[in-house]
């Protein structure tokens, strides 16, 4: 069940997952209410964002970013030094060697471990790199065999990419990447602009396109895309945002 905060309202969430497939979220009393009251088959899960926050938090200080532990580790270290040196403490000299200690064994420990994260970020840089340069075969490349089939499948998908990257090119924003139970949900801002040699000219609500895309790992470990959507300007599939802008362009002036 949530917890009551301090001013007496629960902080927990509950989440319901409907045969739609969206999930709704229940806040404050309302979780409490759905938790106490719904049979168990309707209970998708009690998220616990507290936890989950500070666990994400953890995994990047340690595992994906340790520059700034490691700065304020080093910066121990040399305080501790400096007192060591002045007055010969030998309790000084320990502190400024474990702080050394630490900050190598962190820098090892990122270098070692590949987050979930981390191998998502990988796969979107290839994706972004190929869209700038219009290589379909490298974006393709990224694309789950197991795409989803009520959206083409990966055919339906690669051809999509194969027309769009010969009219236009993309470049994206920073993702923001969300993992959880062997999965990940990005949402991402590409920003589209005429392929060189390429008369088109991209309609003014089609320069900017954010998606959000599920991906998950395959057999051989790497992580790739297995189904994605747009949610703005609109929301709709690389098919129908492929249609819209051919058509859309189509009417602008200047076209062949």
């Amino acid at each position: 069940m949530p917890r009551p905060s301090r001013s007496g309202v629960p902080t927990g969430e509950a989440c319901l997952a409907p045969a739609n497939g969206e999930r709704t979220r229940l806040r404050g009393y309302a979780a409490v209410r759905f938790l106490r009251d719904a049979p168990p088959a309707a209970r998708y899960h009690q998220a616990r964002p507290f936890e989950e926050a500070a666990m994400d938090l953890l995994r990047h200080l340690l595992l994906e970013n340790p520059l700034s532990l490691c700065i304020v580790l080093s910066l121990a270290a040399l305080g501790a030094g400096f007192f060591w040196s002045r007055t010969g403490s030998q309790r000084a000299r320990a502190v400024a060697l474990a702080c050394c200690g630490l900050a190598l064994a962190l820098i090892l420990l990122a270098w070692l471990v590949e987050t979930d994260r981390e191998r998502v970020a990988k796969t979107l840089d290839l994706m972004s790199r190929a869209a700038s340069r219009g290589d379909a075969e490298t974006f393709i490349a990224q694309i789950s065999p197991d795409y989803d089939p009520a959206s083409g499948g990966k055919t339906g998908i690669a051809d999509v990419v194969q027309m769009g990257l010969r009219l236009v090119r993309a470049g994206a924003d920073d993702p923001a990447i969300v993992t959880e139970g062997g999965r990940a949900t990005v949402t991402q801002v590409y920003h589209f602009s005429p392929a060189p040699n390429s008369r088109m000219i991209v309609p003014r609500e089609y320069e900017a396109i954010t998606w959000e895309g599920a991906f998950a790992p395959d057999a051989d470990g790497r992580w790739r895309l297995r189904s994605v959507v747009a949610t703005r300007p609109e929301r709709m599939s690389p098919q129908d945002a492929a249609r819209g802008l051919i058509k859309l362009a189509a009417q602008l002036p200047n076209m062949p």
